[in-house]
């Protein structure tokens, strides 16, 4: 059963005001650091989809018909060429790439990496009840805390999903944050703003 999204906007509102004052005092490493972070591996890199025409599709899921949802715009699908080259460009090792099951994810992951597996717990929030947006985002932690590897995972995923875990108010399409697992938690190294590119 879908969520009532207005009765979930008062408590909704009361986060984000908090993440803005979170946010506001935090210090992310530069964007060299960070790309030198993630080529030395282990990392996770937890990504919002390239850019939309949000005026195309009618938003829901629909499995096997990209048509009826929203998908990457032209400038979308070139974005999502240039985190590929990007990633290539400063020799990045990437392992899984993990995506929410919308079309603009998976085609992000694939036009990126050349690839992208779907799971259902990188849904957006807001198409889901209370009690599974709480059990898709402890997943999702739960990968980040585990990932052990000499190579990187990337999440593609929604805004949302991205916030409830950096704890930032506002993720810009084709923007990432880079995180490293520390055993039972991880730490935030920074962020990469490719809508600036």
């Amino acid at each position: 059963m879908l969520t009532n999204l207005s009765s979930r906007r008062g408590p909704f509102l009361l986060f984000f005001v908090f993440l803005l004052t979170l946010s506001a005092g935090r210090a992310f490493a530069s964007d060299e650091e960070v790309w030198a972070a993630l080529k030395t591996g282990g990392k996770v890199v937890l990504m919002r989809h390239a850019l939309v025409d949000m005026r195309e599709g009618i938003g829901h899921l629909a499995p096997g018909n990209c048509a009826e949802e929203v998908n990457l715009s032209s400038r979308g699908i070139e974005q999502a060429k240039s985190i590929g080259e990007a990633f290539r460009a400063h020799s990045i090792p990437v392992g899984e790439v993990l995506t929410s099951p919308y079309c603009r994810c998976i085609d992000t992951g694939n036009l990126a990496f050349g690839r992208a597996t779907p799971v259902q717990y990188l849904m957006p929030p807001g198409v889901l009840s209370d009690g599974q947006v709480t059990i898709n985002q402890e997943r999702v932690l739960q990968d980040i805390r585990n990932h052990r590897s000499s190579s990187n995972l990337v999440m593609i995923t929604h805004d949302l999903n991205i916030s409830n875990v950096v704890l930032e108010p506002s993720i810009a399409m084709g923007d990432f944050f880079v995180l490293q697992p520390n055993g039972a938690d991880f730490d935030v190294i920074g962020k990469i703003r490719m809508g600036d590119k």
